[in-house]
């Protein structure tokens, strides 16, 4: 379909158009077309026809929110959260959409980002995560952690969407239970910007092929915000390498040693690289009765220098993905497999176009709704070397 030039005429702010919203675009918008105008809508269903009022004005797009729906989409339901509108906060962004069909979005914003990116056709489902304590309410009660602002009241809250205004809140549909969230929501603060949910050490426990496995997380630790990510992302991980006693691992980006530890645990001699010093002390506490695993802290592109061999490597990269130098640097070791962990399917496309170059191409590819009601997205891919 040819791309229709855009007209001269000037939008403003507060400006209402009734829109035809044909696609979703990455990061949770829709996207909407208007006199050769590309418009990015929340609240709307690609195939609804509605009236957006435009929040931002730009040189090649605009911004807007769906405040009325002509023809709704046979998907959208009644959210659950009564922050969840124009306006309300801005920490969800499908919670008018079904589950199904939230899946299915992000299922194609996976396949649109690949072959936009890297020139790859590739469409997989992204699957549900089962076995919550809230399966007749699945898509809730699942976040572990989260950072609440606090506003010049003293009272805590999220970020309205698209702004740094403070939005004071009651309750958290999304938050686990166990956090206790109305308790910290009825206190006032002084003197702080900022609360972070747990606020202290802690130890998480998950369960992997039938085996318990304790993680020792500080505050400034990163941990996956999903109740059952790492049980899911550690079974995909290890179905995946298939570690093989004595085998060289190399565990990049490794956080608190929850792969690095799974690894170990299955007689990998295992190398781990995290560049945040939270990460590594508690990462160096997880792993004391593994003599087989050892932690270097600092920079991953620098350090990963300092590893000569590895038959199996995984890494999960922050939301930028990998640096090139170590792509490059991991296909000269030449492993066996590589397990890539992402949730960003835009970097995870570049660098698997990158790993192409580097001579290992996708030999599967996963990816989990761990974030319902939002536009992330985590997936589990595999590389293998091309044999030539």
């Amino acid at each position: 379909m040819a791309e229709v030039a855009r007209s001269s005429r000037r939008f403003r702010v507060g400006e209402r158009l009734e829109l035809a919203v044909s696609a979703i675009a990455h990061g949770g918008e829709s996207i909407a077309r208007f006199d050769g105008w590309v418009f990015f809508v929340r609240y709307a269903i690609p195939g609804e026809q509605i009236i957006a009022e435009i929040t931002q004005v730009g040189k090649s797009f605009h911004r807007a929110d769906a405040v009325e729906i002509i023809t709704p989409s046979p998907d959208r339901t009644r959210p659950r959260c009564q922050y969840f509108h124009p306006g309300g906060c801005g920490g969800c962004d499908f919670q008018h959409i079904t589950l199904n069909r939230q899946r299915e979005l992000k299922s194609q914003v996976i396949t649109e980002q690949f072959k936009r990116v890297a020139k790859i056709d590739l469409s997989i489902p992204v699957a549900p995560v089962i076995g919550l304590a809230h399966e007749n309410e699945p898509g809730f009660h699942y976040r572990t952690r989260l950072s609440l602002h606090i506003n010049d009241d003293g009272r805590a809250g999220f970020h309205k969407a698209r702004s740094h205004e403070v939005l004071p809140i009651n309750e958290c549909v999304v938050v686990a239970e166990n956090l206790q969230l109305k308790e910290v929501l009825a206190k006032s603060y002084v003197g702080i910007s900022q609360v972070h949910i747990p606020d202290q050490m802690r130890t998480e426990q998950v369960v992997i092929r039938g085996k318990s496995y304790q993680f020792q997380v500080s505050r400034e630790s990163f941990w996956q915000g999903h109740v059952k990510a790492a049980e899911v992302l550690g079974q995909a991980a290890l179905d995946i390498l298939q570690p093989g006693s004595g085998e060289r691992a190399l565990d990049l980006y490794g956080g608190v040693g929850l792969f690095g530890k799974l690894l170990a645990d299955y007689g990998a001699q295992v190398e781990i690289i995290e560049s945040s010093e939270s990460a590594v002390r508690d990462g160096i506490a997880n792993l004391r009765d593994f003599p087989n695993a050892r932690y270097h802290h600092g920079d991953v592109a620098q350090k990963i220098d300092e590893i000569d061999s590895a038959d199996i490597v995984l890494l999960d990269p922050p939301r930028s993905g990998a640096e090139f130098e170590v792509l490059r640097k991991i296909a000269t070791l030449d492993p066996r497999a590589i397990c890539y962990i992402s949730c960003d399917p835009a970097s995870l496309a570049r660098d698997c176009a990158r790993l192409g170059e580097l001579g290992y191409e996708i030999d599967s590819a996963s990816a989990y709704d761990l974030f319902p009601q939002t536009a992330h997205i985590e997936c589990v891919f595999s590389f293998r070397r091309v044999i030539s």
